[in-house]
C-alpha cells in the first residue's frame, strides 16, 4: 500500500512458510521434492547472475539494439545459461568414457555384490563375478584372484581389460606378496609401499608389483587367516585409487573372504556327501538314518533288499513304517542318546527271514544335541553258513586225526596178537609158546582197554557237580601219588602252595587227574637228579597253578599243538594226556597253557576263576 515492493512481500511469506514445512516439518506435513524439480530450481538459480548483468547493461543495450535483437540476445543468453549444466555433464561423461574413467555407484555396487556373494556358493560362479565386479567398478587393467592350497597361493580366476596387455597374472602368487599380506592383513597400494615400508623387503615388494603391473593388493581374510589375494591392475584412465575406491574394494574384499570360505566349505560338504552317498550305496550292509523328528533321511540299496521296502517310498516317511526291530532301535537311540547293539535278531523282507546284527548310534551336533540316529545292520546268513562249514570241516579234521591216532595205537597190539595167532596152530603143543601168547595177548588187550578208557574220558563232558574246594588238596594228592616215582629218579620236588586256602568250584577227582597227568609229563621230561617245582598263587581274581620242570622243554614250533589229541613228542606216548588235561580245565572254566623257561625246561599253567567266598568242602 505504501511502496511498490509491497505486492511482492507475499512471495517472501510463501517461501518462508514452504521452508518451515519442508525443513522443520511444520504442521506435520511431508513434501517430496522430485529430482527434476531440484534440477529446474538449480537452473533458475544459475540465471540469477545473468539477469543481474542484463539489468545492469539494459540501458546501453536498449539504446544500440532493436527490440527484436534484444529479444534474440536475451533468449540466447538464457538458453546458454540453462544448457551450461547439461552440457558440462554430457561433455564430462563423454570425456570420462573416452579416457576410461568411471564413477562407481558405491551403494548400488555394494548392494548388488552383497546379494550375489551371499547367494552364490559355487566357486566357479563366484570368482568370475567377483573379478568382473572389480574390473567394471574401477575400470582397471585387470584383476587376478589367488586362493590358498597345499603348495601356496594358486591363481583361481583372472580377468583383463581388452585394452590392456601389460597386466600379468602368474600361476602362483609371489612369495613376497603373500608374506606382506600375511603380516599386514590389510590392502597394499603399490605407489605407497616405498613411503610406508622403507626397508629392503618393501623395495623388493615394490619392484615385484611394478613388474607385474599390480597397483593394488586386497587380502581375503577368514577367521583372521589369509585365504586368498586379489591383485588389481592400475586404472585405464591413469587416475590413482581414491579413498572412495579403496573403501569400495575393501568392503568387497571383506565380503568376498567370507563368501569364498563358505564356498570352499560347501564344496567340501558336497564332496564328502558324494563320498558318503557312494559308499553307503555300494556297501552290503543296510544303512538307515532318521532325523530327531523320526523321519527317514537315508535308506540305502542294501537296506531296501533286506527289508523288501523300496528306497523311494521311505525317504521323508515316519520310521514306524520300517520293521519293528529297526524302528524301535532307532527311536531308542534318539530318546536315550546312546548306541545300542542287537547281536542277532530276525528280519523279514516278506518272503525270507534272515538273522541280522543291528547297531544303532545317535547323531549329535557339536554341542552334543541329538539330531537323529543311524542304524547299520548286516545279514548273518553267509557268516552262519561259513561257520557251519568251518565247524563241519573241523569235525572232519578231528575225526580224521582221531581215526589216524586210534589206528596207530591199536595197530601195534593187533600185530603182536595176530603174529601169535598165526603161529598157534603149529605150536599149540609148545607150553612155553602158549604161555607167552597168553601173557602178551592179555597185555596188549589191556593196553587197548586203557586207550579206550582215555578216549571215553576225552569225549564225554563231565556231568559231576562242582563244589567249593581248596585247590591245594587235589594238587597235594597228585604229588603224594607221584612221590615214589620222583624218589626213584632222584628228582628234587619243591612245593609252594601258600598258607591260605585257595577256594574254587570244581571236582576233586577230576582235578587230581589233571595235575597227576601234568606231574607225570614233568616226571618223564625231567632228567635224573633234576628239579621240579609246583606253585599256586592268587592274583586279580584268578588262581594260577604251575608245574615247572627242568627238562629240554617243548619245541617252540610245537607249543600250540601239545594239547591236540594223539599229538606227542615221545616215542611211546599216546598223545592223550595233555588233551585230557585241557578238556578237564575247560569244564572247570579254566585255561591251560604251556611255555618254555629261559633257563630251560617247560611250564604248564592252569588259571582257575576264583568265585565269591564260599565254605570249603574236601572232595573225594
Amino acid at each position: 500500500m505504501h511502496s511498490w515492493i509491497g505486492p511482492y512481500f507475499g512471495l517472501v511469506l510463501v517461501a518462508l512458510v514452504a521452508h518451515a514445512i519442508i525443513r522443520h516439518r511444520l504442521m506435520d506435513l511431508r513434501l517430496v521434492i522430485h529430482r527434476g524439480l531440484t534440477l529446474a530450481i538449480a537452473m533458475l538459480v544459475s540465471l540469477v547472475p545473468v539477469a543481474a548483468l542484463i539489468m545492469f547493461a539494459w540501458p546501453r543495450l536498449s539504446l544500440h539494439l532493436e527490440t527484436h535483437e534484444l529479444v534474440i540476445l536475451l533468449g540466447t543468453i538464457a538458453g546458454v545459461s540453462l544448457l551450461i549444466p547439461l552440457t558440462r555433464d554430457g561433455v564430462g561423461r563423454l570425456l570420462d568414457r573416452y579416457v576410461y574413467r568411471t564413477h562407481a555407484n558405491y551403494q548400488r555396487t555394494v548392494r548388488e555384490a552383497s546379494e550375489a556373494l551371499t547367494r552364490v556358493l559355487d566357486l566357479k560362479a563366484l570368482l568370475p563375478f567377483l573379478t568382473h565386479t572389480v574390473v567394471t567398478s574401477t575400470q582397471s587393467e585387470g584383476v587376478a584372484i589367488y586362493l590358498k592350497d597345499r603348495d601356496g597361493f594358486r591363481r583361481a580366476a583372472r580377468e583383463a581389460h581388452p585394452k590392456s596387455s601389460a597386466f600379468e597374472a602368474p600361476d602362483r602368487a609371489p612369495a613376497t606378496v603373500v608374506r606382506a599380506l600375511t603380516d599386514s592383513k590389510d590392502l597394499l597400494v603399490t605407489d605407497e609401499i616405498l613411503r610406508e615400508r622403507a626397508t629392503e623387503h618393501g623395495r623388493r615388494l615394490h619392484e615385484e608389483l611394478t613388474r607385474l603391473n599390480w597397483a593394488l593388493l586386497l587380502p581375503l581374510i577368514s577367521e583372521s587367516t589369509l585365504i586368498g589375494v586379489i591383485a588389481v591392475g592400475p586404472k585405464l584412465s591413469g587416475d590413482p585409487f581414491y579413498p572412495q575406491d579403496l573403501d569400495l574394494l575393501m568392503t568387497l574384499a571383506n565380503q568376498a573372504g567370507v563368501a569364498v570360505k563358505n564356498a570352499q566349505l560347501y564344496a567340501q560338504v558336497v564332496l564328502a556327501n558324494e563320498y558318503i552317498t557312494n559308499i553307503v550305496a555300494t556297501i552290503e550292509s543296510g544303512v538307515v538314518a532318521i532325523e530327531a523328528t523320526g523321519e527317514i533321511a537315508l535308506f540305502n540299496r542294501a537296506a531296501a533288499q533286506l527289508t523288501g521296502i523300496p528306497a523311494d517310498r521311505t525317504l521323508g516317511q515316519p520310521v514306524t513304517m520300517l520293521p519293528a526291530c529297526l524302528s524301535e532301535a532307532l527311536q531308542a537311540s534318539v530318546a536315550e542318546g546312546r548306541a545300542l547293539t542287537q547281536p542277532e535278531i530276525e528280519l523279514s523282507d516278506g518272503t525270507t527271514t534272515r538273522p541280522i546284527i543291528c547297531t544303532t548310534s545317535p547323531l549329535r551336533d557339536p554341542e552334543g544335541a541329538v539330531l537323529g540316529a543311524v542304524a547299520v545292520f548286516s545279514d548273518l546268513t553267509p557268516l552262519k553258513e561259513l561257520e557251519a562249514g568251518r565247524r563241519h570241516a573241523e569235525r572232519l579234521a578231528d575225526f580224521e586225526m582221531l581215526a589216524s591216532g586210534i589206528a596207530h595205537e591199536i595197530k601195534n597190539p593187533l600185530v603182536a596178537i595176530k603174529t601169535f595167532a598165526q603161529l598157534l596152530p603149529r605150536r599149540h603143543t609148545d607150553a612155553r609158546f602158549v604161555e607167552e601168547f597168553g601173557r602178551i595177548a592179555a597185555r596188549e588187550i589191556g593196553r587197548m582197554e586203557r586207550l579206550l578208557e582215555r578216549l571215553g574220558t576225552l569225549s564225554r563232558p563231565s556231568d559231576r557237580p562242582r563244589h567249593p574246594l581248596d585247590l591245594r588238596l587235589p594238587i597235594g594228592d597228585a604229588l603224594e601219588t607221584m612221590r615214589a616215582a620222583f624218589e626213584e629218579k632222584d628228582i628234587v620236588v619243591s612245593v609252594a602252595l601258600g598258607l591260605e586256602p585257595c577256594t574254587i568250584l570244581g571236582d576233586h577227582a577230576e582235578l587230581e587227574q589233571l595235575f597227576l597227568n601234568l606231574l607225570m609229563n614233568a616226571h618223564e621230561a625231567t632228567p635224573p637228579r633234576g628239579m621240579l617245582r609246583v606253585e599256586l598263587a592268587v592274583t586279580g581274581g584268578r588262581a594260577t597253578a604251575a608245574v615247572i620242570d627242568t627238562g629240554p622243554g617243548v619245541p617252540a614250533a610245537l607249543l600250540e599243538r601239545v594239547f591236540e589229541p594223539f599229538f606227542t613228542t615221545k616215542q611211546r606216548g599216546s598223545g592223550l594226556g595233555l588233551a585230557i588235561c585241557a578238556a578237564i580245565a575247560q569244564t572247570h572254566g579254566a585255561k591251560l597253557s604251556a611255555a618254555n623257561r629261559r633257563t630251560g625246561g617247560a611250564v604248564f599253567m592252569v588259571e582257575f576263576p576264583v568265585p565269591a567266598e564260599a565254605p570249603v568242602t574236601a572232595g573225594a
